[in-house]
């Protein structure tokens, strides 16, 4: 029986290990996307502050702007499976660390509402803004305030799920041999994030970029670390379930 646990324990780990490295170059791919392909079209970092501008350009370059959240989405498909990976090395039945695998859960999942908001919204706004009276251009470019900041602050509640999750399961990691510098990458994140969600709505420093390159390369790390642990001989999944038992 135990064995068996061991065996289930580690297929559930090396889902999540090749859930996180596909959700962290899925991120990366939006990062790149973003900056590469959009910005060739003509999108800058101005534009996004500013409605009048951007929802012109988001008319012309409807599907390319669309298709970045959902490439921004199917990352965070692919993050589902990964809180409860994580949770059987760090001890899944330790209360904190299942209130944590719901809240890394329940981040994807906002993340992607948020996600959806702007894709949703952003086409219609944009054409709006460029075939309505001039009279009625303030109240298309309120409404896409409006949208975008429930955007925003969904996407920042997400960052501050996740970073809970991060948190709560970096600080059981500490105490894994083998896991210890994961740990402190984690704890390293979750404390950035704290500073961009109280930062960005204020625009006092705009780092949320940098913040997912970051979580990116957080998710490679894990995705690596669970699928060496994926082995039923390995000391990790063996060590979750014992803690698990």
């Amino acid at each position: 029986m135990v064995a068996s646990q061991v065996e289930t324990n580690a297929r559930v780990v090396q889902l999540g290990g090749r859930a996180a490295l596909a959700s962290g170059v899925v991120f990366l791919i939006t990062i790149a996307y973003t900056f590469g392909f959009l910005f060739a079209r003509g999108l800058s970092t101005d534009m996004l502050n500013a409605p009048s501008r951007l929802l012109p350009w988001v008319n012309a370059n409807t599907l390319a702007y669309v298709g970045l959240w959902w490439i921004f989405v199917i990352h965070l498909l692919l993050l589902l499976p990964v809180p409860a990976a994580l949770a059987v090395i760090a001890g899944a039945q330790r209360a904190n660390v299942r209130a944590a695998t719901n809240a890394g859960v329940a981040g994807a999942v906002v993340g992607m509402i948020a996600a959806m908001i702007i894709a949703a919204t952003a086409p219609a706004l944009g054409r709006a803004a460029v075939s309505m009276p001039a009279g009625n251009l303030p109240s298309v470019l309120l409404i896409s305030e409006l949208a975008g900041s429930l955007g925003l602050h969904l996407r920042l509640l997400s960052y501050l799920l996740l970073a809970v999750w991060l948190a709560t399961t970096g600080v059981t990691l500490l105490n894994r041999k083998g896991w210890r510098a994961l740990a402190v990458a984690q704890l390293a994140v979750s404390a950035l994030t704290v500073v961009v969600v109280v930062a960005k709505p204020f625009d006092w420093l705009d780092l949320e970029p940098s913040l997912g390159f970051v979580f990116a390369l957080v998710y490679l790390w894990i995705g690596v670390a669970l699928l060496r642990a994926s082995r039923p001989s390995d000391a990790g999944v063996q060590g979750g379930e014992t803690a698990t038992a």
